[in-house]
């Protein structure tokens, strides 16, 4: 059957432009050699012997900037080595000022400054003025008349060379994904935590669990379910949901488990320009200003705040005339809690829909919540 001819495709594209591109060296090195042979021909060896070392090493030099494919200078360096090259045409070059101008013009190009600072730069900008005046001068007959391309590509490659040598702003790292840490107890993990998790994926690239390893915020209470128990039951309040992971980070962590250093091992694990977003139901944002090192946060993650029912949004006075990165989650609000979960459990009471089935079976299983030793 006869194969359909369409457009070639992207990898086919890449190496006809690739090919397309090589005209640059490949004109250089046949602009030397043939400037070479004519320069024999008119007894002009020592031209001849310079054009083809220029053709010859610029068109080398050309093939590692294509091969990094930078397009605007290798058509830069092409022309620079193109007006060295013209410097050896016989004929055009009559006096040593003519061939010098050439060959300013053709440096300009191919050997731009640059990180000169600012001083250097004034003095060469107005080195640039004293030439343009000059070369007008020459134009008027005030001056000879034979250094007027002198004095211009001496005003020119001045200019070139100011002009490279700018400062240039360092650029912005490109923005990155939007990860999601979402931090909890999860003692069960209940539907209100799957509505919020739900809510996060649509603002965010990836959501990351976390479950608390010693929550600083309870210390003092009562013991909470062992660790493995509540990240089984968040794999299992997540499950089918795309883009989210559950990290048992602060279970190897011995002591209370702090967001800025559980922040500071997630970070390590992510390119430059990754923006990251903490999760926080309105009753943690009020506490947040109590929180190890918030301000430190703060620095490298912005507060995603979802509503609570029996919370506000009220900013807290740590906040007041401070633009902090906050964005608010609008999140369907359920009004469940995991310590009234653990309380029905405990009474025999039916869960219903708060918690997944999976989650509800597993409680059941391993026989959770049957003793009052939960955390309140």
């Amino acid at each position: 059957m006869r194969r359909w001819a369409g457009r070639p495709s992207a990898a086919q594209g890449q190496d006809v432009s690739e090919k397309r591109d090589l005209w640059v060296p490949a004109v250089l090195g046949l602009a030397g050699i043939g400037l070479f042979v004519v320069n024999l021909v008119q007894g002009s060896a020592w031209a001849g012997v310079i054009a083809l070392i220029l053709g010859l090493v610029g068109a080398i030099a050309c093939l590692p900037i294509r091969l990094k494919q930078g397009q605007r200078r290798l058509i830069a360096f092409g022309l620079g080595v193109a007006l060295l090259l013209a410097a050896t045409v016989p004929g055009a070059s009559p006096n040593a000022a003519t061939a010098l101008a050439w060959v300013l013009l053709g440096l300009a190009f191919v050997v731009p400054l640059a990180g000169l600072a600012q001083p250097i730069r004034a003095g060469l900008l107005a080195g640039a003025g004293v030439f343009a005046i000059l070369g007008l001068l020459c134009a008027a007959g005030v001056l000879p008349k034979d250094l007027v391309w002198l004095f211009l590509a001496g005003s020119f490659f001045l200019a070139a060379q100011v002009f490279s040598a700018r400062p240039r702003p360092e650029p912005e790292p490109p923005p990155g994904p939007r990860v999601c840490v979402m931090g909890g107890s999860f003692d069960p993990f209940h539907h209100g935590h799957r509505m919020l998790a739900e809510a996060a994926l649509r603002v965010a690239d990836r959501l990351l669990v976390v479950p608390a390893g010693q929550a600083p915020h309870k210390q003092g209470g009562p013991e909470p379910t062992p660790f493995h128990h509540r990240v089984a039951m968040a794999r299992l309040g997540v499950e089918r949901l795309p883009r989210t992971e559950v990290l048992e980070l602060e279970g190897r962590r011995s002591g209370p488990s702090y967001t800025i250093d559980t922040l500071d091992v997630i970070r390590r694990s992510y390119p430059q320009g990754t923006r990251f977003l903490i999760l926080l139901g309105a009753d943690m944002y009020q506490d947040f200003p109590n929180w190890k090192d918030w301000e430190r946060i703060l620095d490298g993650a912005t507060l995603l705040v979802a509503a609570r029912p029996g919370w506000d949004l009220d900013v807290p006075p740590e906040f007041e005339g401070r633009n902090l990165p906050l964005e608010r989650l609008d999140a369907p609000l359920l009004d469940v809690s995991s310590t009234g979960i653990r309380a029905d459990v405990r009474a025999g009471a039916a869960l219903g829909d708060r918690v997944s089935p999976a989650v509800q079976a597993y409680v059941r299983d391993h026989e959770l919540y049957l003793a009052d030793t939960s955390e309140t």
